[in-house]
């Protein structure tokens, strides 16, 4: 800052000052009892002048330093952490200046933090796609190019179970990319949650026929607000997941309640597969994760309960989980039942 902007920015304290210095004139020059002649008016205007003059000059020195130091900053190509540069204040208003730029930059790193963060999340979930969705591909081709199946039946079936994989492998990358804009995609209103778990279940009547495994359905014809088509992607998750870890003749129970002490109805899928221990629990929800249990399953991927988990916050469901491990696995779906339900959606 120049020394004529500075000035410039004290116009209003100069003009105050002329007009007392006027004022304080007049009265001098009409007061009859006053012995001080016109000269001597010039000469005290003059003096006060010089004052005003040094004042402003000792106030521009006083800041220039952290002037120059911050215009240093904003012209300069410097890589580090400009906030830690900061020239030390020597007023309050400095002080403050400073105080307010570091809290936009805690704001604004914590918005580049969340967005990184994000990023690498995207990153992790596509390598993993990748990878995942080749496998079926690859299986179907070797089994199209296999000699020794003659078998037209067999190849058609194996290789349409590959690509119904394909298919929830598309489905998973189609909805978690939808997870940041939930809010535009989504259509709350009371639905039969008996029907969508019926077509959830028909959806992977294949894979119960095929591999022996018994569902028992109790009473879920109730009705809850939700929407049907994000809620049928979580239900595929919970079934997908609930297959997987179930050995051949297994049973899966699904069933409704409505514990007495809360306005909650509670929607149980339980399977007496694998379990999953203790240490692993807190962390089925995380992306990725695939403990101890998924480890031993190859097709374990960590995405099915992270997906139905944040789509569940997103509907404003609660997803919990129990389970003991070698005996059963529990997951339990609750919607909130109040009259005023209102959803508002997580962004």
């Amino acid at each position: 800052m120049t020394f004529w902007r500075y000035v410039r920015d004290k116009r209003f304290f100069i003009l105050f000052f002329a007009i007392v210095m006027c004022f304080i004139g007049l009265l001098i020059y009409i007061d009859p009892n006053s012995k001080l002649t016109i000269g001597n008016i010039i000469y005290l205007y003059m003096f006060v002048f010089l004052f005003l003059v040094a004042y402003l000059i000792l106030g521009y020195s006083f800041k220039y330093r952290y002037w120059k130091e911050m215009k240093d900053l904003v012209n300069g190509e410097i890589e580090e952490n400009v906030i830690e540069l900061l020239p030390k204040p020597r007023t309050s208003e400095q002080a403050f200046f400073n105080e307010l730029m570091r809290k936009k930059h805690r704001e604004e790193q914590k918005k580049i933090n969340a967005l990184v963060d994000k990023q690498e999340e995207y990153h992790d979930f596509i390598l993993y796609w990748v990878h995942e969705v080749k496998t079926p591909l690859v299986a179907s081709k070797m089994l199209i190019k296999n000699p020794d199946l003659n078998d037209t039946k067999t190849i058609f079936e194996k290789v349409d179970g590959e690509l119904d994989r394909v298919d929830q492998l598309v489905m998973q990358a189609l909805y978690f990319s939808r997870l940041d804009t939930f809010a535009k995609d989504y259509f709350i209103q009371e639905q039969n949650l008996g029907t969508i778990v019926r077509e959830a279940i028909k959806r992977h009547s294949k894979f119960f026929i095929s591999e022996h495994k018994r569902l028992e359905l109790g009473e879920v014809d109730v009705d809850v607000r939700t929407d049907s088509k994000w809620l049928g992607f979580i239900l595929d998750q919970l079934f997908s997941n609930a297959l997987k870890y179930t050995e051949e003749g297994g049973v899966i129970k699904v069933w409704c309640d409505k514990p007495c002490s809360s306005n909650m109805t509670h929607l149980h899928i339980r399977d007496n597969g694998r379990g999953i221990s203790q240490e692993d629990l807190p962390r089925v929800f995380e992306q990725g994760f695939t403990g101890s249990t998924g480890r031993q399953e190859k097709k374990a991927t960590g995405m099915g309960l992270y997906l139905a988990k944040q789509m569940s916050k997103k509907l404003e469901h609660a997803l919990e989980i129990r389970s003991e491990e070698g005996v059963f696995t529990e997951l339990i779906l609750k919607f909130e039942q109040k009259d005023d339900y209102l959803l508002v959606a997580k962004e």
